[in-house]
């Protein structure tokens, strides 16, 4: 299939470059030559208007291994489908960008170490993918070659090595009709709260603010007459650095699975992101002023991909010669499902605390506390197999189970914290159940704790505590000695099938009551 799009596109390009970078495919000598001046002429009612040049960027982030669709929606194999499309009906030139979070997430993906999703993301083109957090939970090496099969230019200016370089070209910049577009790549600062030491070794993490400080003023030394931020640190550290650097004129982010039908304005910052596992295709239509060399028009909104959407045939030939290598392992039986097992990132849901279950049984301690968003999915009806099983918690050897013994004041904190105006759902209990008051003010919204024998939990008390890794190293429970158990998906998978048969009949472990004040 020809690849339409700024991939084989003639929109002439710079691209800030560091020695020692990782081995990844370099753009094509093609796509760096001149635009020619026909390209940007249109015919009809998208014609743009007199002094103006048209570009469409389609993005799309936290892929996480989706590559076929779940219940009719998503997955690569429809998304691309949307992305050659609006190629297509482009009113001007094209950049596809991806904001990472590629491959972690599906058993196929998993067994594959990534290589059916870079594969299929080979065959659809993108001109930019910065990596996200969970692209380095197989460790380097798998990574280096993930990303170098996707044939796609790796953007990250936030990752340093021992020897100063960047862990992928800091920024790049592109010249669409005498406009010059800056691209620079963010990723999150705290990794090491996502992935072992050891997969992060010989790297640093910097703050988005100090990368952002040194590399600005090179893209604009570089010409950049546009800045865009390319970024895997969430909306709300997005619409933080909008705040602190106004020169930014568009972040494509991913990170947060944040929705965005129209886009978000941080002062003139526009924020765009298109929620998670290819569900919606991003789009924003800019209208580039040739005088003034800044955006005179932006237009964002995001793309369903859902049942009406036809796979792409040649992205779902590449999917299925992978899905049919890994087959027979992932057809194993491990349970029923008398009705859809559902799952949420901000309540308690049936797939949530069978979670917090199997890790409260496979340890024996006096309760366990974890996130809400270790599951990703839900289960449906019917015989579930192991591949239904891995999609629904695809954490791997990354997040292992551990035990700490942990003083109630550190626990509650953490819960008020889950629970507070930017939280990333409440915690899902085993061994105890709370409630907890919107309406009342953030560090005092759990107004209800009470252990298994009805005691309420003592914030002057000690409990041994069942937990994953990636909640461990939060600050709450730093410092504290660890007892490592095993992998939390084998002992969620062990439970489960342990368990026969399965309804989804969630108890009310986590109450939420009242309502907030609009802010």
């Amino acid at each position: 299939m020809e690849i339409q799009g700024f991939s084989s596109a003639p929109i002439s390009s710079y691209t800030g470059r560091v020695e020692n970078q990782p081995q990844v495919k370099a753009q094509s000598e093609e796509s760096a030559a001149p635009l020619a001046q026909d390209q940007v002429s249109l015919e009809g009612e998208n014609k743009p208007a007199e002094g103006t040049v048209s570009l469409r960027l389609l993005h799309i982030n936290d892929v996480h291994g989706a590559a076929v669709d779940e219940g009719g929606r998503g997955g690569l194999a429809k998304a691309a489908t949307v992305i050659e499309r609006e190629r297509e009906n482009a009113p001007g030139q094209v950049l596809t960008l991806n904001a990472g979070d590629l491959a972690e997430g599906s058993m196929v993906s998993y067994l594959t170490k990534g290589g059916v999703i870079s594969e299929a993301m080979a065959q659809i083109g993108f001109d930019a993918i910065e990596p996200g957090n969970h692209d380095f939970a197989w460790g380097q090496q798998d990574l280096q070659q993930m990303l170098a099969d996707t044939h796609a230019p790796i953007i990250n200016a936030s990752i340093t090595r021992e020897d100063g370089s960047t862990f992928g070209e800091p920024f790049m910049v592109k010249d669409v009709g005498g406009v010059k577009v800056g691209i620079l790549g963010l990723d999150v600062e705290n990794m090491a709260r996502y992935v072992s030491d050891e997969k992060l070794e010989g790297l640093t993490f910097n703050s988005s603010a100090a990368t952002l400080e040194k590399f600005l003023p090179k893209m604009k030394e570089a010409g950049a007459d546009v800045i865009m931020v390319l970024s895997h640190i969430g909306f709300d550290e997005d619409k933080k650095i909008a705040q602190q650097f106004p020169e930014i004129d568009v972040i494509v982010g991913g990170h947060s699975h944040t929705e965005l039908p129209e886009g978000h304005y941080e002062g003139n910052t526009l924020i765009v992101q298109a929620g998670t596992k290819g569900q919606y295709v991003g789009e924003v239509d800019l209208s580039l002023d040739l005088g003034t060399k800044k955006i005179a028009a932006a237009d964002a909104r995001l793309i369903p991909v859902d049942e009406s959407v036809e796979p792409d045939p040649e992205v779902a030939a590449i999917i299925q010669a992978s899905m049919d290598s890994v087959a027979e392992i992932g057809s194993k039986v491990m349970g029923q499902a008398t009705e859809d097992l559902s799952f949420s990132y901000w309540e308690a849901g049936k797939v949530n605390q069978i979670h917090a279950d199997s890790v409260l049984e496979a340890t024996g301690a006096d309760i366990s506390f974890v996130s809400s968003r270790n599951p990703r999915g839900s289960i449906q009806a019917g015989e579930v197999t192991y591949e239904e099983l891995f999609n629904a918690f695809p954490h791997t050897e990354e997040d292992v189970v551990v035990m700490k013994d942990v003083p109630g004041s550190l626990l509650i904190a953490e819960m008020e914290t889950r629970v507070g105006d930017n939280g990333r759902g409440p915690v899902t209990p085993g061994g105890f159940s709370y409630t907890y008051d919107v309406s009342q003010p953030e560090g005092s919204r759990c107004v209800d704790i009470r252990m298994k024998d009805g005691s309420k939990m003592d914030p002057n008390g000690k409990y041994t505590v069942a937990t994953t890794i990636s909640m461990a190293r939060k600050s709450a429970f730093k410092g504290l000695e660890k007892q490592t158990i095993g992998s939390s998906q084998e002992i969620f998978m062990k439970y489960f099938e342990k368990g026969g048969t399965w309804s989804d009949n969630p108890d009310n472990r986590v109450t939420k009551i009242g309502t907030q004040e609009a802010k």
